[in-house]
Parts: C-alpha cells; sequence; structure tokens
C-alpha cells in the first residue's frame, strides 16, 4: 500500500511538473525571451502543448511581447498579445516549453532555442504559412 501511495505521489507530481515547466522565469530569463524576438525580428508564434490533453496548437501574429513579474518572490513570466489566425485577441502569459518558434522551415521549442532546460512533448514540427 505504501509503495501505491510513493508511485501515485511521483505522477502526480509529474503531471503537475510537466504542465509549468518555464511559465514561472528569472529576470534574466525573461529579459533573455523579449531580447531574442526582437533580434530575430519574430512576428508569429504557435502555442501549443501537444502532452496536454485537448489542447490544440494557435498560431498567433504577435503585436506586443514583454515580461512582468509574478508577483511571486523573484519570479517573472513571458506575455504574448496578438491575434490567432481566426482574428480572437489572446493576451496571455506563455509557458515557454510550449511556445513554438519558427526556426528554418520548422516550428522549434522556444525554451530549447533559449538553451533552457524543458521538454515540450514535441520533436520540431513544420512550420506552415
Amino acid at each position: 500500500m505504501k509503495n501505491l501511495l510513493c508511485i501515485s505521489v511521483f505522477l502526480l507530481c509529474s503531471y503537475f511538473a510537466k504542465a509549468d515547466q518555464l511559465a514561472w522565469l528569472t529576470k534574466e530569463q525573461a529579459e533573455m525571451t523579449v531580447q531574442y524576438f526582437k533580434e530575430f525580428g519574430i512576428k508569429k508564434v504557435i502555442l501549443w502543448c501537444a502532452c496536454c490533453d485537448g489542447d490544440t496548437a494557435k498560431k498567433i501574429k504577435i503585436t506586443k511581447i514583454y515580461f512582468r513579474h509574478t508577483g511571486t518572490d523573484e519570479y517573472y513570466e513571458v506575455v504574448i498579445e496578438g491575434k490567432d489566425m481566426e482574428g480572437n485577441t489572446i493576451d496571455e502569459a506563455v509557458d515557454l516549453a510550449y511556445v513554438h518558434v519558427p526556426s528554418g522551415k520548422n516550428a522549434n521549442c522556444l525554451g530549447l532555442e533559449l538553451g533552457f532546460e524543458c521538454s515540450p512533448c514535441t520533436e520540431p514540427f513544420l512550420w506552415t504559412k
């Protein structure tokens, strides 16, 4: 019984750890992320958590990207504002493990592109126009 309880707790923790990998960042990481968008002229991203039930890929045309303090300790979050392909307004803090940026013909995980440790739940995939 004790083993079953330990396994259950481990699986529950693993589930929640996967859901929030790079949502809260250091100030340096948040600054680096915003700078990356400016330096490479990134205007579109795909938001998609491939391992999250019911999550579908959304391509976003960015109008603004910035970071803000979370209100907790020394943690920051990156916020993307823009519109999806249906014209819906997006204004949300994002988890960099599930933000995919264009890189050649592929969409790559932003967290990995920045050299941060994360598991994006998908290999790079074809970036479609």
